[in-house]
């Protein structure tokens, strides 16, 4: 397909799973012509870089429901369209007393809310996963059902499965420019040719805040610079190990088809530079080895940063930006974009074809912090 459409009802900036799957619930709504414009390729930025994991252990009732939907999501596209989810499990370590209680708390709010958290002691973790070091833990809470996918592998498939069904998806097609005539949205400019269209989508991640600049708008995403790296294990883990997260600490880690992903290192500041800077290694190598002493002698095979687009209280911005007719901001999700994308492209479709989506969106407004909050 060469050359951009002359027209569209919804442009959808940035080809990340938000995008996607925005695209693709819009296309199961019947809105006919649904442009998605890509920098630079499907699952390019966070997502293709992210871990995978969704997490069911959450912080509050809000939390938790967003997190069962986003769940009960990604199953119904395992099930729909072959993606590969699979339950693999978490397990939390609280490594001190006081720590613990607040993992037993947390345990028991699960459970009066119907999902199962196990608490355990560092005997019944190591009984249970005996490559696992676990003297030094408090208390462990452990959620069986907790799913891991391949990140880009999901992506894509999402991205084909909107493309069969007309959802025309521009790789290397940056939006340089949106039009705006009398407070609404009339089209985008691009590299190829103009777009006329009612309806812009703000899905651009790490990269959202320059798109709200192109109308004028404040969008407080900043981007943040996670880095990833890769353990051989040599047959020391099972393939479904479960995701493993010192709960007070900037560090997990999780098994993958690749070897053991080792996540640690936040870069202070901003940067939309993903090159991988090394000096985090030994933060992420101590409490891997700690907890897995038998990879002491495992090779460091692959390393990569993602940059995360974070807000400036860690919720995303979703919604309708207020003055501006027709553009939707979907963006700041930091550490659950992979795991949230399908949700928030699923409110973006109902709020473009509804005019209201089936959870509050209030809490996410973009525009909260328009009166001077600076993002962090």
């Amino acid at each position: 397909m060469s050359g951009t459409p002359a027209t569209a009802d919804v442009v959808v900036v940035g080809a990340g799973i938000v995008g996607v799957c925005a695209a693709l619930f819009l296309a199961e709504a019947d809105v006919p012509r649904v442009v998605v414009m890509e920098q630079a390729t499907v699952g390019a930025g966070a997502t293709g870089r992210a871990a995978g994991v969704i997490l069911l252990q959450a912080d509050s009732e809000a939390e938790l429901r967003v997190q069962l939907e986003s769940v009960a999501l990604h199953r119904r596209l395992r099930d729909e369209l072959g993606t590969d989810l699979q339950e693999h499990g978490s397990l939390l370590f609280w490594m001190s007393p006081d720590a613990a209680g607040e993992g037993r708390a947390l345990a028991a709010f699960h459970t009066e809310s119907g999902v199962a958290v196990e608490t355990l002691d560092g005997g019944e973790v190591q009984r249970r996963f005996p490559y696992l070091a676990a003297e030094d833990v408090a208390l462990a809470t452990f959620s069986a059902r907790d799913p891991w996918a391949t990140p880009l592998a999901t992506v894509e498939r999402i991205a084909a499965a909107a493309r069969q069904r007309g959802v025309e998806i521009r790789e290397h097609c940056a939006v340089t420019g949106i039009e705006v005539d009398a407070g609404r949205v009339c089209g985008v400019l691009t590299r190829e040719g103009p777009v006329a269209t009612p309806v812009v989508v703000n899905a651009a991640g790490a990269w959202a805040r320059g798109v709200g600049e192109l109308v004028g708008a404040r969008v407080p995403v900043a981007p943040r610079k996670r880095q990833a790296f890769v353990l051989d294990p040599e047959g020391t883990l099972p393939a479904d190990a479960p995701f493993i997260c010192e709960a007070a600490c900037d560090f997990y880690c999780k098994m993958r088809p690749e070897g053991l992903i080792m996540v640690c290192g936040q870069t202070p500041g901003e940067t939309l530079d993903p090159t991988v800077e090394w000096g985090y290694l030994d933060d992420a190598l101590g409490p891997t080895l700690r907890h897995i002493p038998g990879l002491r002698r495992a090779r460091v095979i692959d390393a990569w940063a993602g940059i995360r687009p974070m807000s400036p209280d860690g919720q995303p911005l979703l919604g309708a930006m207020s003055g501006i007719e027709g553009y939707i901001v979907a963006s700041g999700l930091g550490s659950q974009g992979f795991g949230r994308g399908p949700l928030v492209g699923q409110l973006v479709a109902e709020l473009i074809t509804t005019g209201q989506a089936h959870l509050d969106l209030t809490p996410y407004r973009p525009d909260r912090f328009a009166r001077g909050a600076r993002t962090r």
